[in-house]
């Protein structure tokens, strides 16, 4: 907890010169560590900026580009992002396009005033709202498309937010903390989703399944001949490059890795269920050199194939 602490009340000594910095002395009001606006914009950016806060976005209307690690991102109606202290991102917006969001900017101990100490324990309850964001900014998700309910819900809390902050009526403090509170829980529920769906990356490879064991088949068939991987790529029409790296994805080992892990179990079962001579079994393996073999056998069984052999055969459960 105390990494997160010092991540939280540090003041961005390692930012760059040219990013500017917004302060909550500045940003907020002096009794209430919570601010809430709405922008209406059809021209200009937001340049590399960063704040000492915990930022809220959400899109009512337009697009706009949102770029933050190096990378940029679409935002249109429906949706959203959480931005940590002292991640630096920008916002640019499209010609011709315009946007209008609804923000909402507030300091960790607007949710429970323990988070202002020094030290605060992961043990409070209200901690679990806030964990999730309180992180560095190369693990931020930077973009959240919300739908149907969900986006209506988001919608309809930060509206409200918005009306209590500018009508500032008795208690309108507990309001927008309640608020707050409901779209804090709503935001981590859409992280799980998030979280538990497949990446466009596992997408591509699912397509492959059928192709892998294709290739797996045939690799138990042809494993005794000269196997080589140029001829796998050939055989079923990939590049060498997405071959490997498919096949690592698949089954944990590289190509190589693999065949001989195959041969050699294929050698140990012949040694002890046949009686076949160990180079015959060498060569009708697929190892096709006998040093080479006994080299690789003992490697993975810690003993050469005719001690293998022998202590198999002696043994009570062979």
């Amino acid at each position: 907890m105390g990494d997160k602490n010092k991540k939280l009340v540090g003041v961005g000594a390692d930012l760059p010169s040219d990013v500017i910095v917004f302060h909550s002395e500045q940003q907020m009001e002096a009794h209430l560590p919570c601010k809430m606006y709405k922008l209406d914009h059809t021209s200009g950016s937001i340049w590399d900026h960063t704040h000492d806060y915990i930022q809220i976005w959400y899109v009512v209307r337009g697009e706009f580009k949102h770029s933050i690690n190096h990378r940029t991102y679409n935002m249109v109606k429906g949706n959203l992002f959480v931005i940590p202290p002292y991640a630096v991102h920008r916002v640019d917006m499209i010609p011709d396009q315009g946007m209008e969001v609804i923000g909402c900017e507030f300091l960790p101990h607007f949710i429970n005033e323990r988070f202002e100490q020094l030290e605060w324990s992961g043990e409070c309850f209200d901690f679990s709202y806030l964990e999730q964001f309180l992180i560095d900014e190369k693990h931020v998700t930077p973009k959240v498309a919300l739908t149907g309910e969900t986006d209506m819900e988001v919608g309809r809390l930060l509206t409200e937010m918005l009306e209590e902050y500018r009508g500032a009526k008795r208690f309108y403090e507990l309001v927008l903390k309640a608020n707050l509170l409901k779209l804090l829980s709503v935001i981590i529920r859409e992280y799980s989703k998030l979280a538990d769906k497949p990446s466009e990356e596992d997408e591509r490879v699912e397509k492959y399944r059928e192709l892998m064991k294709a290739v797996m088949e045939y690799i138990q068939e042809h494993f005794a001949e000269e196997l080589r991987l140029e001829r796998l790529c050939r055989q079923f029409n990939i590049s060498k490059t997405y071959f490997c790296y498919l096949f690592k994805r698949f089954t944990g080992k590289t190509f190589n890795d693999y065949l001989i892990d195959l041969r050699v179990s294929k050698a140990a079962h012949w040694l002890v269920a046949t009686d076949k001579s160990v180079t015959e079994i060498c060569f009708g393996t697929g190892f096709n050199d006998l040093a080479y073999f006994s080299r690789m056998f003992k490697r993975h069984t810690g003993m050469s194939p005719s001690k293998y052999k022998k202590q198999a055969l002696a043994s009570p459960l062979s």
